[in-house]
């Protein structure tokens, strides 16, 4: 049955800014939503999701809209086509998946009770529904994921006790249900939350704090419990490396916890995430993907305004480096070190902005690389001013950071390592400083001491 009722296509132009640490792309005419899920597809091509909700200034609310909204870039951002699809009354997108340029698959609720997946051939043209038979009411779509235009995976909501999983080997023509000896039973009332697949692992948090596990595409489960009473995300690097977080944000925006894994989620510890500050909520928190990196991004006192900020960890969640600020990311896609995407929420005052973490000299920042440069920031210690110098035969583009002790960003330029950068610590409080100069080549790292 074709399900497509109105499509709104369009050309967009693009307009780039450098944006804090993020390239920001805002294709025009976008309607202002917000971002569910983005996947890289190919060499140069970006899909997004997304749908409107009721805007609260402590967070997003209800669907507001009857559609979705999805948009492909082929051109890693330069030129964007733009589609809004009717998907149902009360329009939720909780998953996407893209296996290849032509077969899109979005899944989500329809009016909160119902669970509903459809599917494209042609790039959106047109849709099909091919919803699995999840119980009405008991049961919604979580996790959503395809390997090819054939074979996928869909998990839902637990149903009589059981977490209900379904496998299509003819792109969801027809579902066969997982036998319920196959994956461990559910605890009353205990529903899935968020979800990962990563190769042949699937990975599912529940509102028990629990984790499911999976090594072979979801056919046999594993759970594991951890030191929270709720999740609601979770992100792995490998196999046995993941985080997991509570809670995206409060309504009074108390700081939600982070915990972190090394053994495939058996064990956990609380990560000390106090450089953040109090009142912080956590939207975005991945792992770049085979790297000790984390990512986060934050919003404090308001969805509407913020402060919003991007922080990173080098050495899985020990310590803590904000690397920009003014960006309200809400989800996030790294295929590597080098190439990611982040999505803005739902904001009233403009369109929807979509950020690309990618190329010279932001990827220096992911990057263990030990940087050979031939480079000084004196006079040190300062009263209030430093002056950096470069002696390269060949300046290259970098990125310079001055950040506190604690990780909070104190300025930031981008130089083209000509001459000497003067930099302005005078409202610096006395104390030590990091400088650190990143490029294509990696990061290094200088201590500066602010004395008066």
């Amino acid at each position: 049955m074709k399900s497509l009722i109105f499509t709104l296509t369009f050309l967009t132009t693009l307009t780039i800014t450098c944006f804090g640490q993020w390239i920001q792309h805002v294709p025009n005419e976008m309607d202002t939503i917000g971002m569910v899920r983005i996947e890289k597809n190919g060499l140069n091509s970006i899909i997004g999701v997304g749908h409107k909700t009721f805007i609260f200034d402590e967070r997003l609310g209800f669907p507001k809209s009857d559609s979705i909204y999805i948009f492909e870039s082929i051109d890693n951002g330069s030129n964007w086509t733009a589609k809004r699809i009717y998907f149902s009354k009360k329009a939720y997108v909780t998953g996407f998946s893209a296996p290849t340029s032509d077969t899109w698959f979005v899944g989500g609720l329809v009016n909160f009770n119902l669970a509903k997946l459809i599917r494209t051939t042609n790039k959106g043209e047109t849709w099909e529904d091919i919803t699995p038979p999840f119980t009405p009411i008991s049961s919604f779509i979580h996790i959503l994921h395809f390997y090819d235009s054939n074979n996928g995976v869909v998990t839902g909501d637990a149903d009589a006790d059981e977490f209900k999983i379904y496998h299509t080997q003819d792109g969801g023509n027809s579902w066969t249900d997982l036998p319920g000896n196959q994956i461990p039973d559910a605890i009353s009332s205990e529903f899935s939350t968020a979800g990962q697949t990563m190769g042949d692992y699937m990975w599912f948090t529940t509102n028990y704090g629990r984790l499911y596990k999976s090594a072979d595409r979801g056919y046999h489960w594993e759970v594991y419990q951890s030191i929270l009473n709720n999740l609601e995300g979770v992100s792995f690097s490998d196999t046995l490396n993941g985080i997991a977080l509570y809670g995206f944000i409060n309504l009074d925006f108390n700081t939600s916890p982070i915990i972190i894994t090394a053994d495939g989620g058996k064990t956990w510890k609380k990560l000390d995430i106090t450089p953040l500050g109090p009142k912080t909520g956590v939207f975005g928190a991945c792992y770049i993907p085979n790297s000790s990196y984390i990512m986060l991004t934050t919003a404090k006192n308001s969805l509407l305004t913020g402060d919003f900020a991007t922080w990173i960890s080098p050495d899985r969640g020990e310590t803590w480096q904000q690397i920009s600020n003014g960006e309200f990311i809400y989800t996030l896609n790294f295929l590597d070190a080098e190439t990611g995407w982040g999505g803005e929420g739902q904001q009233l005052a403009h369109p929807t902005r979509m950020f690309q973490y990618t190329g010279s000299p932001l990827v220096g920042l992911f990057s263990d690389k030990a940087f050979q440069i031939n480079w000084d920031v004196f006079p040190n210690p300062t009263a209030d001013r430093v002056q950096v110098l470069v002696q390269e035969e060949k300046p290259a583009t970098y990125l310079l950071l001055v950040n506190d002790l604690q990780g909070k960003l104190i300025l930031r330029k981008d130089w083209d390592g000509v001459g000497m950068l003067d930099l302005d610590l005078g409202a610096c409080s006395s104390g030590m400083y990091t400088v650190t100069l990143a490029s294509k080549e990696g990061k290094a790292v200088r201590k500066v001491v602010v004395s008066r």
